[in-house]
């Protein structure tokens, strides 16, 4: 396995982004079927916008990890919040991959200002145990009812 290059999507790169972000819905147990016509336009989005972040993590020419996220002022507080919509990491490249992403999303929402950054863990205890090891706190859970 080569090292891995952390850097910013380029544009081109939406549709492997978006294999990424198929492979992150499917071992999510998110309860919605994946839409790749939306998941695509949430992926072009955070790509092209400057105000948002799409990193990836490039593995001997492909893209093996991203992480994905913006920032918006908090309901309760005037202070702006840094949040992820995507991370994931093919399982055989984490390890180095995840820890570096994570940095760089740190930093990231340190330059646009941001009174703290979320992760989403969407219960497994083991990507809860690596958020904890990296300084993330848990400090709300949600409950979701599909209504049918």
């Amino acid at each position: 396995m080569g090292q891995g290059i952390l850097r910013a999507a380029r544009g081109d790169e939406r549709f492997a982004v978006l294999a990424l972000c198929r492979a992150f819905h499917a071992a999510s147990g998110i309860p919605f079927a994946f839409d790749p016509a939306h998941a695509s336009r949430a992926a072009q989005d955070h790509i092209e916008d400057p105000r948002k972040l799409c990193l990836v993590l490039e593995v001997n020419g492909a893209l093996r990890g991203v992480l994905a996220a913006s920032t918006s002022i908090s309901p309760l507080a005037p202070v702006r919040i840094a949040q992820e919509l995507v991370f994931w990491v093919d399982p055989q490249h984490r390890g180095r991959g995840s820890r570096d992403l994570l940095t760089a999303y740190e930093a990231w929402a340190r330059a646009e200002g941001c009174a703290a950054a979320g992760l989403s863990n969407l219960n497994d205890p083991r990507v809860a145990r690596f958020f904890a090891g990296a300084g993330f706190a848990l400090c709300e859970q949600k409950s979701l009812k599909i209504l049918e």
